[in-house]
């Protein structure tokens, strides 16, 4: 009878994004822990514990390097938001002429402004990408804190839009305002944190040690 191995994207997180110095060997306990039983619900707790932890100790021990990225972040971002807003402006209009065809395509394009927001999101991902690769040490917390960074900018978009999603306006009219505000809330840090989950492989060394403590992730990571 094969027996069931780990979550893989919890353990691909906790690969890409735990940090210390007992890092590999969390991971081989955790695995261990589930093959002798442990419920998915239960790994999953320890995943999150541990990146949490690795979040707050990133953020702690490397204040300079956090506050440099949220910069890097922020001088790729803005000039990024201005040029993809200056692309769709120009080419909106032409776009819409072009697609006469097809009006789901004139929807796609000029009501939910969608190649706006994937460029934005895409901005997103690459600086997640940019910032995970030079500060590959602590990545949980740089990407943490960027992310938290652009809640400023998305509550700024976003609050006149919800305004007028609740306005009394006709579904048709404020469904595709929801959407440009999720995609600002929402999609936007997700396609940071994907970004910086793709900048670099993860290292993992086959270190199980099934004699070792069993797992905490509080205390493993320390």
């Amino acid at each position: 009878m094969s027996i069931a191995p780990p979550p893989g994207v919890g353990t691909l997180l906790l690969e890409r994004l735990a940090s210390g110095p007992k890092r590999e060997s969390l991971i081989g306990d955790l695995a261990e822990q589930y093959r002798r039983g442990r419920s998915s619900g239960w790994y999953w707790r320890q995943v999150f514990m541990a990146l949490l932890v690795s979040t707050t100790r990133d953020i702690r021990g490397h204040k300079l390097v956090v506050v440099r990225a949220v910069v890097i972040s922020w001088m790729f971002l803005i000039p990024w938001i201005f040029f993809t807003g200056w692309a769709y402006g120009s080419t909106r209009f032409w776009v819409q002429h072009t697609l006469r065809w097809s009006v789901r395509l004139q929807d796609f394009w000029g009501i939910y402004q969608a190649p706006l927001l994937i460029g934005w999101c895409l901005g997103s991902a690459m600086i997640g990408w940019i910032i995970a690769k030079l500060d590959s040490d602590c990545r949980a917390g740089v990407l943490f804190v960027c992310a938290a960074s652009q809640l400023p900018f998305a509550v700024q978009w976003v609050s006149p839009i919800w305004n007028l999603a609740n306005a009394g306006l006709p579904f048709f009219a404020s469904f595709p305002m929801m959407v440009r505000a999720a995609s600002m809330l929402v999609a936007m840090p997700l396609s940071l944190w994907l970004g910086g989950l793709s900048a670099m492989p993860s290292h993992r060394r086959p270190a199980v040690d099934a004699s070792s403590p069993k797992s905490e992730a509080r205390r493993a990571l320390n």
